[in-house]
């Protein structure tokens, strides 16, 4: 049976997102602007923007200048350039839906997503009429069937992280069973030795692989909305044709260009980095360790999990946070919390001291 849009569910109910302080300042008030933001996982401390010339705001875009900065930042090209990664996220399911390219597509509507990731992927596979199937381990993916498999490079937010062997065997079996392979990539700017695009797969790229990128995340440019795919050849009309002639604005585009050129800026952000982790797992961890009542966590460069005892556990310390004006990132028995500046590691350390004191230590629960 073929797959179709008649068994679509483009009515769905939408994931939710951190960075999202004004949906709390319309629940709870302005005080709300007032909290320390460590919800989204983004660069706390982003590349600096400069003054924008105004004909960038009304000149129609033209992408050459940072596709070819992009090559020179990723090593190699990309197929295309959308408004933030998201963008492909929503553009494949129709993509491959229209391309009819894969028996399977036509077998099976089953996608494969990590149990607990950016819930976005399972989403967008799910409004175009695919079936979710969830995975705990990559390994699991060697011995079915599936059309696509999407794997999060590190995963956000369990930090996983997928060796270039295990993704080379998926890759394998994917393009054996004709089915495709989406791995996003979106927080490998801060771990580069991670990425694909520095494999032998990246150079020469399979066509059942896709390979997303981001700056919102290691650049702290999410607002910007820039992205990239990289994906063989065969995909290259298909993919810019249903992202349109300007997915990106120029202002976007410019800023973006010189972000990638900015060498000097992104070796100092990578050792900022590693200095702003140590000064949160000496001060700072400790306390989330005792607040949450867990030390079963795992640490990114841009983020740390904290994984609790439930789900309801979770939900109490996350609103006991907001009374000391921290924001976190609220999953299904998980908490995310952002790297902050250097300079906002005070400011956390005291409203966390403030809440121990306040609640007296493991009676938060």
């Amino acid at each position: 049976m073929s797959v179709g849009l008649k068994s679509s569910k483009l009515s769905s109910t939408p994931p939710k997102h951190g960075g999202d302080l004004a949906y709390w300042q319309r629940k709870v008030g302005d005080d709300a602007l007032t909290w320390l933001d460590l919800s989204s996982a983004c660069n706390r401390e982003p590349w600096p923007i400069p003054e924008i010339a105004p004909a960038l705001w009304m000149d129609l875009p033209d992408q050459v200048h940072l596709l070819e900065e992009a090559e020179r930042y990723f090593g190699c090209r990309p197929t295309a350039i959308s408004a933030g990664s998201q963008h492909i996220i929503e553009s494949l399911p129709p993509m491959l839906l229209a391309s009819q390219s894969s028996a399977l597509l036509t077998a099976t509507k089953m996608v494969f997503v990590p149990r607990i990731g950016y819930q976005e992927h399972a989403f967008a596979w799910q409004k175009w009429g695919f079936d979710i199937a969830y995975y705990d381990s990559l390994e699991e993916l060697l011995g079915q069937k599936w059309a696509v498999a999407v794997v999060i490079q590190p995963n956000n937010p369990t930090g996983e992280i997928a060796s270039h062997h295990i993704l080379s065997r998926l890759i394998a079996h994917a393009e054996q069973q004709g089915a495709n392979i989406v791995v996003d990539e979106a927080f490998v700017d801060a771990c580069p030795e991670l990425s694909l695009l520095n494999s032998k797969q990246g150079k020469s790229l399979s066509e059942s692989l896709f390979v997303l990128r981001s700056v919102g995340k290691f650049f702290g440019l999410a607002g910007a909305r820039v992205g990239f795919v990289f994906c063989a050849t065969k995909w290259q009309a298909a993919i810019k044709n249903l992202l349109g002639p300007w997915p990106v604005a120029t202002p976007s585009l410019h800023l973006v260009t010189l972000a990638f050129a900015d060498k000097a800026w992104q070796s100092q952000a990578l050792q900022g980095l590693k200095v702003r982790q140590a000064a949160f797992v000496e001060r700072v961890m400790p306390k989330f360790n005792t607040i949450f009542d867990s030390q079963d966590s795992v640490t990114n460069p841009l983020f740390v999990t904290w994984f609790l005892e439930s789900e309801e556990y979770a939900k109490q310390v996350f609103d006991m946070l907001h009374q000391v004006g921290v924001h976190t990132r609220l999953g299904e028995g998980w908490i995310r919390v952002a790297l902050p500046a250097l300079n906002e590691m005070d400011a956390l350390n005291s409203a966390l001291i403030r809440l121990l004191k306040t609640a007296g230590g493991r009676e938060l629960a």
